[in-house]
């Protein structure tokens, strides 16, 4: 039988995986989303409303970005040197991942997917292919922050219950 280990550095390389697709997302979204940026800039000066869906744009785009690429981070860490870290590093790493996960998806899903909606969070607009495109991606981009947000309780669990061994 496998040691336990092995089960921990499995998920973590499974949260390396879905952080990199996550990143993939989330670099196609904001690129897209730059596609409409000056022409955003100059309506922003005319209207504050303008300003500010730009602004959650933007805040909401870099959470995913940060959110993923620590995601990354995290998991190759626990992955390649998990047994060698402080007891300290290796049982917080993971729930410190976890809560920057879900604060980050609940800040995307309060912009992105307004009101009780699960998924569709946004009518596509005529003549705007990029940012439609965008949208799409933001989706997928939450999606896969929801099974990262899996995969850190599960690797939580599995650390408390039979440790890096």
């Amino acid at each position: 039988m496998a040691a336990p280990g092995i089960y921990l550095r499995l998920t973590h390389v499974t949260q390396v995986v879905l952080s990199a697709y996550g990143a993939y997302q989330s670099y196609i979204a904001i690129t897209n989303l730059r596609t409409y940026e000056a022409t955003t800039k100059k309506l922003a000066k005319w209207s504050n409303e303008v300003d500010r869906q730009l602004s959650r744009t933007r805040t909401t785009q870099a959470a995913g970005a940060i959110a993923v690429l620590a995601s990354v981070i995290g998991a190759s860490i626990l992955a390649a040197f998990g047994p060698s870290l402080p007891d300290w590093a290796r049982f917080a790493i993971s729930p410190v991942m976890l809560i920057g996960v879900l604060f980050a998806r609940g800040h995307i899903k309060n912009y992105w997917v307004p009101g009780d909606e699960k998924t569709g969070s946004r009518i596509p607009l005529p003549n705007m292919e990029a940012y439609n495109e965008a949208q799409r991606r933001t989706e997928d981009l939450l999606q896969t922050l929801e099974y990262l947000e899996y995969s850190w309780v599960a690797s939580s669990f599995i650390a408390g219950m039979v440790g890096y061994k």
